[in-house]
């Protein structure tokens, strides 16, 4: 498992019951503009994160031959197919973010997609059924952005995925490299689309952490994605909190430059009706894809393609071979069916970003300082310097019992990131502000297998201002380690 992530029991308890370690959220989203006569929203530059660890090269990346195919002289279905920039080598440089100043109020009308199977290859145990499940909360969504997506490729241009959430730990558990999602994913692309290089970049430090996963976004939006996945379906928990996350993280994408499609997955079972399911409600707003891998996985159970969950998904939580084949079949029937709607000319012309009763831009300008942007108005028994994490190196430790920091903020939201460990020598920290006692939280999390990386909010306003924020070890608490990794700030 990566060093980044370990889901804590609760999670790991329901992934399980679920039958589903399919970590596939293909969200499709839309940036400024989107099609003939939509209304250009103008630029804004943000503050972007310069630190933290860069996004790995694409954990699978294929080249082919320039070659003519019929999909590349397939019928293009909207004049306006917005260029999209490659994706760097790896390296992360600071960006301009588009912010939405002005939304149009009315969006130009398509035909939805069809589900249609053209050219497809069953790869696993996929049934009609299975995909049937899988697709039932595609009837309503905007297709503009993922035909955009097609067309890029179609063109021979490359393509850049960046996998958000659960959805980023789809790269692990087959036996053999040759039976990943990935390879095989990579195999299908190769086919259809021979001119077309595929990249792939996982953010699996935050795939349980949605908040955490906003401030990282602004290295992912940095290589401009053309398409970005995202399922945090397991950890809904139906708060406001929740709530606000998604839609801040959805609208970071949606907002950005590359113009990106999102697709959204779902490992749990969708649970209709639930007016606290918040992927469900930031679909539905945003007009986005879901594809439901919960309810294809009880399906197959049902129908007994599989007997057990445990054929999917290993006693360690990764897919198996047979989930891998299940993902990546179920992908490529998706982007069958897209690349059926492209030429059947039932693409929407465009897509506008709704409105939404939730601040979606809270957390514009979201980045992660650290001690080499940012010093304590006052600090005793702790030391610049985390050198427990190779992420994050540059922040806080420390050194002695009794110890306290404090900072002063001008921001509308501030958290910290820190480590938090399975050991109960993690100490219990009071957390105040402006003086006044705000929350307390712990550092040690005896639910882990392994140390890993957390993000925790302190305060969310209403308007940016100054604060004093002190974190302090809580009075009569044994445990003294702490890491403050970085200050999350917006």
């Amino acid at each position: 498992m990566h060093k980044h992530f370990d889901p804590d029991k609760r999670i790991r308890k329901r992934l399980i019951s679920l039958g589903l370690g399919l970590c596939l959220a293909l969200p499709m989203s839309a940036c400024e503009g989107g099609g003939p006569g939509d209304e250009v929203w103008q630029p804004e530059t943000a503050k972007q994160s310069t630190i933290g660890p860069k996004p790995t090269m694409p954990v699978s990346s294929v080249t082919t031959a320039a070659e003519s195919t019929a999909e590349a002289s397939a019928p293009i279905a909207s004049e306006n197919d917005p260029a999209h920039s490659s994706a760097p080598d790896g390296s992360v440089a600071n960006t301009t973010e588009v912010v939405t100043t002005e939304a149009p109020t009315t969006e130009p009308t398509g035909p939805t997609i069809e589900v249609i199977d053209t050219d497809y290859e069953c790869r696993s145990e996929l049934t009609e059924e299975m995909f049937d499940a899988a697709t039932t909360r595609l009837g309503t969504y905007n297709t503009f952005r993922m035909g955009q997506v097609v067309k890029k490729a179609q063109a021979g241009e490359p393509v850049t995925i960046v996998m958000v959430g659960q959805t980023a730990l789809t790269g692990e558990g087959a036996n053999y490299p040759v039976n990943s999602s990935e390879n095989l994913l990579r195999e299908y692309w190769k086919e259809v689309f021979p001119a077309s290089e595929l990249r792939i970049f996982r953010d699996v430090a935050s795939a349980n952490d949605p908040y955490y996963a906003i401030h990282r976004a602004a290295m992912f939006v940095a290589l401009n994605p053309d398409l970005v996945t995202i399922d945090y379906s397991s950890v809904d928990d139906g708060s406001d909190e929740m709530q606000r996350y998604l839609e801040n993280l959805t609208h970071r994408y949606l907002d950005c430059d590359s113009q990106p499609a999102l697709l959204f997955l779902r490992f749990a079972t969708e649970e209709a009706g639930d007016d606290k399911d918040n992927q469900r409600i930031v679909c539905s707003r945003y007009r986005l894809p879901e594809l439901l891998f919960g309810d294809a996985i009880n399906v197959a159970l049902e129908a007994e393609v599989f007997t057990d969950h445990a054929e999917v998904i290993s006693a360690d939580h990764f897919l198996t071979d047979a989930g891998h084949g299940v993902f990546a079949a179920t992908l490529e029937r998706y982007f069958n069916n897209i690349r059926a709607a492209v030429r059947s000319d039932k693409i929407n012309t465009s897509y506008v970003i709704p409105a939404s009763p939730i601040d979606a831009t809270q957390y514009s300008g979201s980045h992660i300082a650290d001690n080499e942007n940012i010093r304590p108005s006052a600090k005793a028994g702790i030391a610049k310097g985390s050198a427990v994490s190779q992420d994050y190196p540059n922040g806080w430790t420390a050194t002695a019992p009794g110890f306290e920091v404090t900072f002063k903020v001008t921001a509308r939201n501030f958290g910290i990131l820190y480590r938090a460990v399975p050991d109960p020598a993690g100490a219990e920290v009071d957390v105040f502000l402006d003086g006044v006692y705000w929350k307390t939280f712990s550092c040690a999390d005896m639910t882990l297998s392994a140390p890993c990386d957390r993000g925790i909010e302190l305060f969310a306003a209403d308007s940016r201002a100054a604060h004093v924020v002190t974190l302090r070890q809580k009075t009569g608490t044994a445990g003294s380690f702490f890491a403050l990794l970085g200050l999350l700030v917006s």
